[in-house]
């Protein structure tokens, strides 16, 4: 059974609330019998009598003028219990003359225990919701990844069934901290962001931001079974989110199970996500499958990459925009003359003076398909080494 236990932290709001609505003094007791919280400062972490009578017996006291000698630190007035799920949990006492409170106190009983439970329910929300970030934080971590613990802590304290299959989307937000205002702080705004996201998708297995830039969703498959669907459904998020003025990236990883996999689906989406800033111009590149050859390059280490390409003279990657615009289009066009002159708006024969330049700069002929593959592969080391 849950208990909660009535402290001045959680009782003092409620008074304050209170107090502002009526005129009689109101106090409320804990299961010890001690006054957390009063319209009246004076009396708080007194001991109130009458709230122990209540608290054994079960039973609300009405204390009349001449009982007052009975119940040590009480005054006249109404106490009742607090119930919270079946249990006493406190009292609530109101002093005044009882026949005019009779009502009244009863109305006032319902409307503190609403509250407590109010206020429960969303602490409750919001521990779970620090579990929640706090294992996708070990789930993300770029150094440190414990699979036993971090699956033990999915199972235990957030009942995530991980052998489901996920799929990450991650969203990217730009100037997230321009939406924030002194009424309306960062963390108010990420709250609203992940309820509006969630009102978007038919299903999410969990979310949260593990930064203030960066927000992961874990998508079951089947919402999603397949790449199309889940582009789909990230761009209407996508979407959504940009018509309430955020500027937001998304990036999508394969499905996987178990924690490992849903790191890896993560990581795949963080270089969907890196690979967008690294060649802008493509737009509609979500999923990780998307990127094809380029995925392959950027999984490459950085030193590898610089090697190969140090077997080739500097003029190699100093080709004129024009040129590489010019080389990148006819890889677009899949080494199709005639589309690419009608993509780039020129006759044949500029096409062929071009693609000359670029033999006789980088010793590479682009109409070979040898030397067109390398130089595709240079174009794209480029891009991703800025």
């Amino acid at each position: 059974m849950v208990h909660i236990h009535l402290t001045e932290e959680l009782a003092y709001p409620i008074i304050s609330k209170l107090k502002t609505i009526v005129s009689y003094n109101i106090n409320i007791m804990n299961d010890s019998g001690v006054i957390v919280a009063s319209t009246d400062a004076s009396r708080i972490n007194q001991v109130h009598e009458g709230a122990l009578y209540v608290l054994q017996q079960k039973k609300p006291l009405i204390i009349f003028q001449q009982d007052l000698n009975k119940y040590h630190g009480s005054k006249e007035g109404i106490n009742l219990p607090i119930e919270f799920l079946g249990e006493t949990i406190g009292v609530i006492g109101v002093t005044g003359s009882p026949e005019e409170l009779d009502q009244f106190v009863k109305i006032v009983k319902v409307t503190v225990e609403v509250m407590i439970q109010q206020v429960h329910f969303h602490n409750q929300l919001q521990h779970q919701k620090t579990l929640m970030d706090n294992w996708l934080l070990d789930l993300v971590h770029p150094h440190y990844f414990d699979e036993r613990k971090n699956e033990s802590f999915a199972k235990h304290y957030l009942h995530l069934e991980t052998n489901q299959d996920v799929q990450i989307i991650l969203l990217q937000f730009e100037k997230l901290l321009s939406h924030s205002t002194p009424i309306l702080p960062l963390s108010v705004v990420k709250e609203e962001l992940l309820r509006r996201i969630k009102l978007q998708l038919s299903d999410v297995s969990f979310q949260s931001f593990i930064s203030d830039s960066h927000c992961v969703i874990g998508v079951p498959a089947g919402v999603c079974p397949t790449k199309s669907e889940v582009i789909r459904l990230a761009q209407r998020v996508q979407r959504h989110l940009q018509e309430k003025q955020y500027q937001v990236s998304v990036a999508a990883g394969n499905t996987y199970s178990g924690v490992t996999g849903y790191r890896k689906s993560y990581l795949e989406a963080v270089s969907s996500l890196e690979l967008q800033m690294s060649f802008p111009q493509f737009t509609n590149a979500i999923h990780i499958q998307d990127w094809g050859i380029m995925d392959f390059i950027k999984q490459i280490p950085l030193d590898i990459r610089l090697e190969f390409m140090s077997r080739y003279n500097e003029q190699t990657f100093q080709l004129s925009p024009t040129l590489r615009l010019t080389l990148q289009t006819l890889f677009d066009c899949q080494l199709n003359m005639k589309e690419t002159a009608n993509a780039l708006h020129i006759h044949r024969n500029t096409l062929l003076y071009r693609l000359e330049s670029v033999e006789g700069v980088t010793g590479l002929n682009p109409r070979r398909f040898d030397d067109a593959i390398l130089l595709r592969f240079i174009l794209i080391m480029l891009e991703i080494n800025k």
